[in-house]
């Protein structure tokens, strides 16, 4: 008497069924890593736009060295991403210095430049703001100014309990000598 083995169905079925799901986890895993390299993208964009705000700023100290460079006290200023500085001393920004018939003062440039700075570098970045805080020259010592530019960057905390997300504020930070 022969013994033939019983005829097996459907186990191809259930190896097809198996590798779609092993390649559907692969392709999560390859979207959700998409999604982490845009994500870090977007964070060194806004740190790279930061550094060179901050760099944009120190620029034009070093161009205007006859009010940055001769500052007698010590002052601070924040600038708003649409151009409005506060702080003391006032710093003039009345006039707008990139008219050559204006007669700009080195106050009303070094105003200027900021406004200039604060409507056009740093408001390219998200919740952008600067400071400008100086220490006078004595001396010693020369002038030092201290440029500060924040901004707001989405953040991502996971652990194995829970995941939150947010905004977390950032910023850059240079000493200058005009």
């Amino acid at each position: 008497m022969s013994m033939s083995a019983p005829r097996q169905s459907g186990f191809s079925m259930l190896e097809v069924l198996v590798a779609l799901i092993v390649i559907s986890l692969g392709l999560l895993g390859i979207a959700g890593m998409q999604a982490a390299a845009i994500n870090s993208t977007s964070i060194a964009r806004s740190r790279s736009l930061g550094a060179i705000a901050a760099q944009s700023m120190a620029a034009a100290m070093h161009a205007n060295t006859a009010y940055w460079g001769a500052l007698s006290a010590s002052g601070s200023w924040s600038v708003s991403a649409s151009g409005v500085i506060s702080g003391t001393p006032t710093l003039g920004q009345t006039l707008d210095c990139s008219v050559s018939g204006n007669n700009c003062t080195a106050a009303n440039l070094a105003g200027y430049d900021a406004t200039q700075w604060g409507s056009g570098t740093v408001s390219v970045l998200p919740g952008g703001s600067g400071q400008i805080a100086c220490n006078p020259a004595s001396s010693a010592t020369p002038v030092a100014c201290t440029i500060t530019v924040c901004w707001l960057e989405k953040s991502r905390s996971v652990n194995a309990a829970s995941m939150t997300a947010g905004t977390a504020s950032q910023s850059y930070q240079m000493v200058v000598v005009p």
